[in-house]
Protein backbone atom coordinates (compact mmCIF):
# COMPACT_ATOMS: atom_id res chain seq x y z
CA UNK A 1 0.00 0.00 0.00
CA UNK A 2 1.51 3.42 -0.91
CA UNK A 3 2.19 6.07 2.00
CA UNK A 4 -0.86 8.40 1.55
CA UNK A 5 1.28 10.92 3.15
CA UNK A 6 3.77 11.13 0.31
CA UNK A 7 1.91 11.30 -2.33
CA UNK A 8 1.73 15.49 -3.98
CA UNK A 9 0.93 16.66 -6.95
CA UNK A 10 3.16 17.45 -9.67
CA UNK A 11 4.22 20.26 -11.35
CA UNK A 12 6.64 20.10 -14.31
CA UNK A 13 7.19 24.07 -13.34
CA UNK A 14 8.64 23.35 -9.65
CA UNK A 15 10.99 20.27 -10.89
CA UNK A 16 14.91 20.95 -9.55
CA UNK A 17 16.64 17.69 -10.45
CA UNK A 18 15.70 15.57 -13.28
CA UNK A 19 16.13 11.60 -12.67
CA UNK A 20 20.10 11.11 -12.72
CA UNK A 21 22.64 9.57 -10.86
CA UNK A 22 24.95 12.06 -8.71
CA UNK A 23 28.71 10.10 -8.66
CA UNK A 24 30.22 13.30 -7.03
CA UNK A 25 29.63 16.76 -5.53
CA UNK A 26 27.16 19.07 -8.15
CA UNK A 27 25.71 22.01 -8.18
CA UNK A 28 22.35 21.39 -10.02
CA UNK A 29 22.36 24.33 -13.02
CA UNK A 30 17.88 24.54 -12.33
CA UNK A 31 17.22 27.70 -10.57
CA UNK A 32 13.64 28.00 -9.32
CA UNK A 33 12.07 31.59 -8.82
CA UNK A 34 9.61 31.59 -6.26
CA UNK A 35 8.63 35.13 -6.05
CA UNK A 36 8.96 37.55 -3.49
CA UNK A 37 6.62 35.98 -0.83
CA UNK A 38 6.97 33.60 1.85
CA UNK A 39 7.09 29.53 0.75
CA UNK A 40 6.40 26.97 3.04
CA UNK A 41 6.88 23.79 1.35
CA UNK A 42 8.69 20.38 0.81
CA UNK A 43 11.36 19.07 -1.15
CA UNK A 44 10.28 15.92 -2.32
CA UNK A 45 13.25 13.63 -3.40
CA UNK A 46 12.28 10.39 -5.50
CA UNK A 47 15.23 8.06 -4.82
CA UNK A 48 16.15 5.45 -7.07
CA UNK A 49 19.37 4.07 -6.60
CA UNK A 50 21.87 4.56 -3.46
CA UNK A 51 25.06 3.35 -3.58
CA UNK A 52 26.53 2.26 -0.25
CA UNK A 53 28.72 -0.80 -1.46
CA UNK A 54 31.99 0.59 -0.18
CA UNK A 55 30.24 1.18 3.58
CA UNK A 56 31.53 5.04 3.86
CA UNK A 57 29.66 6.70 1.30
CA UNK A 58 27.52 9.87 2.20
CA UNK A 59 24.92 12.20 0.33
CA UNK A 60 24.16 15.62 1.43
CA UNK A 61 21.27 16.86 -0.42
CA UNK A 62 20.17 20.21 0.07
CA UNK A 63 18.06 23.13 -0.98
CA UNK A 64 20.05 25.99 -1.35
CA UNK A 65 18.32 29.34 -1.79
CA UNK A 66 19.77 32.62 -2.59
CA UNK A 67 18.33 36.43 -3.06
CA UNK A 68 20.35 36.73 -6.24
CA UNK A 69 19.01 35.23 -9.79
CA UNK A 70 22.11 33.90 -10.58
CA UNK A 71 22.90 32.06 -6.90
CA UNK A 72 26.41 33.74 -7.18
CA UNK A 73 26.00 35.30 -3.57
CA UNK A 74 23.81 35.89 -0.60
CA UNK A 75 22.98 31.97 -0.73
CA UNK A 76 21.57 29.60 2.54
CA UNK A 77 21.20 26.05 2.93
CA UNK A 78 17.03 25.93 3.39
CA UNK A 79 16.78 22.61 3.96
CA UNK A 80 19.00 18.93 3.75
CA UNK A 81 18.73 15.50 4.23
CA UNK A 82 21.95 13.18 4.56
CA UNK A 83 21.33 9.67 2.51
CA UNK A 84 23.77 6.82 2.06
CA UNK A 85 26.17 5.03 4.65
CA UNK A 86 26.14 7.30 7.74
CA UNK A 87 25.78 6.18 11.13
CA UNK A 88 24.34 9.09 12.41
CA UNK A 89 21.25 10.12 13.54
CA UNK A 90 20.24 7.18 11.41
CA UNK A 91 21.27 3.36 11.88
CA UNK A 92 20.54 1.89 8.41
CA UNK A 93 21.51 2.87 5.15
CA UNK A 94 19.42 4.99 3.03
CA UNK A 95 17.32 2.72 0.63
CA UNK A 96 14.80 3.85 -2.47
CA UNK A 97 12.02 5.51 -2.23
CA UNK A 98 10.52 8.84 -1.56
CA UNK A 99 12.12 11.33 0.73
CA UNK A 100 9.99 14.35 1.91
CA UNK A 101 11.46 17.45 3.80
CA UNK A 102 10.14 20.41 4.95
CA UNK A 103 11.01 23.72 3.81
CA UNK A 104 10.81 27.70 4.39
CA UNK A 105 12.22 30.70 2.12
CA UNK A 106 12.56 32.37 4.71
CA UNK A 107 15.76 33.01 7.89
CA UNK A 108 16.04 35.16 9.51
CA UNK A 109 13.43 38.28 8.09
CA UNK A 110 15.03 37.67 4.23
CA UNK A 111 13.03 35.73 1.38
CA UNK A 112 15.41 33.80 -0.87
CA UNK A 113 13.54 33.80 -3.79
CA UNK A 114 15.72 31.61 -6.29
CA UNK A 115 16.52 27.98 -5.13
CA UNK A 116 18.20 24.91 -6.17
CA UNK A 117 19.39 21.27 -5.39
CA UNK A 118 23.18 20.99 -4.18
CA UNK A 119 24.73 17.43 -3.81
CA UNK A 120 27.49 16.62 -1.50
CA UNK A 121 29.30 13.54 -2.13
CA UNK A 122 31.86 11.98 0.08
CA UNK A 123 33.25 8.55 0.66
CA UNK A 124 34.45 5.91 -2.34
CA UNK A 125 31.64 5.97 -5.25
CA UNK A 126 32.33 3.34 -7.85
CA UNK A 127 29.60 4.13 -10.44
CA UNK A 128 26.07 4.37 -9.53
CA UNK A 129 25.89 6.57 -6.66
CA UNK A 130 22.95 8.49 -5.76
CA UNK A 131 20.30 8.39 -8.38
CA UNK A 132 17.51 10.78 -7.84
CA UNK A 133 15.01 13.20 -8.87
CA UNK A 134 13.99 16.54 -6.88
CA UNK A 135 10.77 18.54 -6.81
CA UNK A 136 8.55 21.00 -4.84
CA UNK A 137 5.04 20.89 -3.82
CA UNK A 138 3.27 23.20 -1.88
CA UNK A 139 2.21 22.54 1.83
Amino acid sequence: MANLYSQFTYDDSLGLKDSGAVTSTTTESTILDLGAGLVDGFLVLDVSACEVASTDEIYLVCLEGSTVAAMTSGSVTLAQIEMGNATAPADADTSTGRFVVPFRNEQNGTIYRYVRIYTEVAGTIDTTGLTFSAFIAKR
